[in-house]
């Protein structure tokens, strides 16, 4: 794609996505059951039992929703005795864990958890000696590919049949530990006493929600989700070097972008700008402004423009990495957990920006057709599976025909 952008008149793109999930995006435990906070019903799916342990969805007194899991020993053994659940890993995941338990009734010591799969995590470790629900956290990495929670309904060596453990509202969260890449950061305008700058081009697995400017090595100032800003109080005739990092809504921090060196102009901020009254034209260092003595760009109009074409020289990557194999194309629950969070789309700026920022065409619009592009990898996806369906609908349709 040519590095270049041609407007004829007024093009406007607008890409709207229409979708809704309950999935959190982070959300590893996911099964339809009675523990489940995204998908709570009357079941135990997912969990299992290597001997007789009684499983059961119970709504006595559900820690949250209607249903709760009830595990009820049927001996002494080892295997009457517990309960678990599994999940693929791979080793150097981490994960935040939490569980509700309360007892019902026991013979002796308080319920444990044994897992194994994963490091971090002191086995035996009790997680229930009271009939009120309380929370229990684990952070924990994953040693293999399969983690196995095992949760007892007594203690690690003495327990009896009829001892009742209930857990609720499990959830097993995938800890975000990838840093954002870094972005790229350009200027475009620059005066005695402050500059204007602009970034672009940092993803994250899970979303960018921020950004830290640093002038000359130190921090200048954190923003959220914005993609320029103007930094001011500078002195005048005086070099700065500027970077930016970005950051995710863990706190991980990306490298730094490209220094970016500016000079200030050498004329002070009260100094007056040459005037031409009759036409409102002003002029200051190579600087001009129509309809105003206040602008801090190469042009700058307070008023209408009228053009038959605007021609604009992109500082900005155009997006054909979208369709690169190595693109983390968001999905759309991701996408959704993103929008009901900010209200806007990933990396567009929100109303409130456009209207303290303004609107800059090349960032702009290279920025809708990022979403264009992403929207037909969707629309294929989409097909794909619509054809999938069509020819199970045709497997079926021959199976109804051979039954008649």
């Amino acid at each position: 794609m040519s590095g270049v952008m041609k407007i004829n008149k007024v093009c406007i793109i607008s890409v709207f996505f229409v979708f809704c999930t309950k999935l959190h995006s982070q959300q590893m435990y996911t099964e339809s059951n009675a523990a489940s906070i995204t998908n709570e019903t009357n079941t135990t799916t997912g969990w299992y039992t290597p001997g007789s342990t009684l499983i059961t969805s119970d709504a006595n007194n559900p820690y949250m929703g209607t249903y709760a899991i009830k595990a009820e020993a049927t001996s002494t053994a080892d295997n009457d005795r517990n309960i678990r659940y599994t999940f693929n890993a791979t080793v150097g995941d981490v994960f935040d864990i939490s569980i509700w338990a309360k007892t019902g009734s026991q013979s002796v010591d308080p319920a444990f958890a044994s897992w194994s799969g994963v490091s971090g995590f002191t086995n035996p470790t009790p997680i229930s000696s009271s009939s009120t629900w309380t929370e229990y956290n684990f952070t924990v990495t994953a040693t293999s590919s399969t983690v196995v929670i095992r949760i007892y309904t007594g203690s690690s060596s003495q327990g009896t049949s009829g001892d009742i453990l209930y857990i609720d509202s499990v959830s097993i969260l995938k800890k975000d530990i990838e840093n954002p890449t870094a972005p790229t950061l350009s200027s475009d305008g620059v005066t005695a006493n402050s500059v204007n700058l602009s970034w672009s081009g940092a993803t994250d697995n899970i979303g960018v929600t921020g950004y830290k400017i640093y002038k000359d090595g130190i921090l200048e100032s954190t923003l959220n989700s914005t993609n320029s800003c103007q930094i001011t109080g500078l002195s005048a005739s005086t070099s700065y070097n500027f970077t930016i990092t970005a950051i995710d809504n863990y706190g991980n921090e990306s490298s730094l972008s490209n220094v970016l060196s500016i000079t200030t102009s050498n004329i002070s901020s009260n100094t007056s700008p040459w005037l031409q009254a009759e036409s409102n034209i002003s002029f200051v260092e190579g600087n001009v402004g129509i309809g105003t003595n206040s602008f801090d760009s190469k042009l700058t109009v307070k008023g209408k423009i009228h053009a038959e074409e605007i021609k604009v020289d992109l500082s900005v990557p155009a997006p054909d990495y979208v369709f690169k194999k190595d693109y983390k194309l968001k999905t759309l629950e991701e996408t959704q957990k993103y929008i009901n969070e900010n209200g806007h789309l990933p990396n567009i700026p929100s109303a409130k920006e456009l209207e303290e920022n303004g609107l800059e065409l090349g960032i702009m619009n290279m920025k809708l057709l990022e979403k264009i592009e992403e929207l037909t990898l969707y629309i294929i996806q989409l097909e794909k599976e619509n054809k999938k369906m069509m020819e199970f609908e045709e497997r079926l349709k021959s199976i109804e025909n051979k039954l008649k």
